[in-house]
């Protein structure tokens, strides 16, 4: 739900329309699985706990709580309201270790099915960074030891040395990635602040060519479209 493009499922009122075209009688058939990356590029904060609440708040108001069913856990390669759908592992990325203790941490997620969607690759040679290493292979390892992370974080004191020291070892892990993705986005949103266009602007560009001959008495005419042209440069 990441709102790239003119994809649907961005804001949570999209699937609030959708489940509204979808006859009553249907409904206890459905259900939203949240994806953290997804949510995050898409503008939802859950770093703090404030705003996790914030989110999970207006996922009851809108949606209804009833209605979540399933989780996948992924951090964020690029930065908060990016729309790129890219998972880091986790504590690594922008969302970073604390939305997962959020997650881990709230009662109102017990209970539901939650699926790691993280890279598991790394190098060859067991050393250096996949940014330095191209060569690298699939090590299911990493999703054991993320399981085992994940579930450490429940009961966890966020404010605490042993918390403090996981937070920043894994941010360090994921510096160089973040900072590669934070110039990307940087360079993007530059790009894009000088394209703003007024309406006039979107629809043809110079003057309008002229048809044949004109005639004298058509010289209003004319006059007109030249303004017209000259607004359009």
């Amino acid at each position: 739900m990441c709102g790239h493009g003119t994809t649907i499922g961005g804001p949570l009122s999209h699937f609030r329309d959708l489940f509204a075209l979808i006859p009553e009688s249907y409904h206890p058939r459905l259900g939203v699985c949240v994806d953290t990356c997804h949510s995050f590029a898409a503008g939802y904060d859950l770093r703090s706990p404030a705003g996790w609440d914030r989110f999970m708040t207006e996922f009851d108001e809108t949606i209804g709580l009833k209605f979540l069913r399933a989780w996948h856990l992924n951090d964020s390669k690029t930065p908060l309201g990016s729309n790129r759908d890219l998972h880091a592992n986790i504590g690594t990325g922008f969302l970073g270790l604390r939305a997962f203790h959020n997650l881990m941490n709230d009662k109102r997620a017990e209970g539901m099915p939650m699926v790691l969607e993280t890279p598991i690759d790394r190098p060859v040679d067991g050393a250096g960074t996949r940014a330095k290493n191209k060569n690298t292979i699939e090590d299911k390892s990493v999703w054991a030891k993320e399981i085992k992370l994940l579930e450490s974080l429940i009961g966890m004191d966020p404010e605490s040395k042993e918390f403090l020291e996981l937070e920043a070892k894994l941010a360090d892990e994921g510096k160089e990635e973040r900072a590669k993705h934070q110039a990307m986005f940087d360079k993007k949103a530059k790009e894009n602040s000088g394209k703003s266009k007024d309406i006039r602007s979107m629809f043809g560009k110079g003057k309008p060519k002229r048809k044949g001959s004109k005639k004298k008495d058509d010289s209003s005419e004319d006059e007109i479209d030249g303004k017209c042209g000259s607004s359009h440069e």
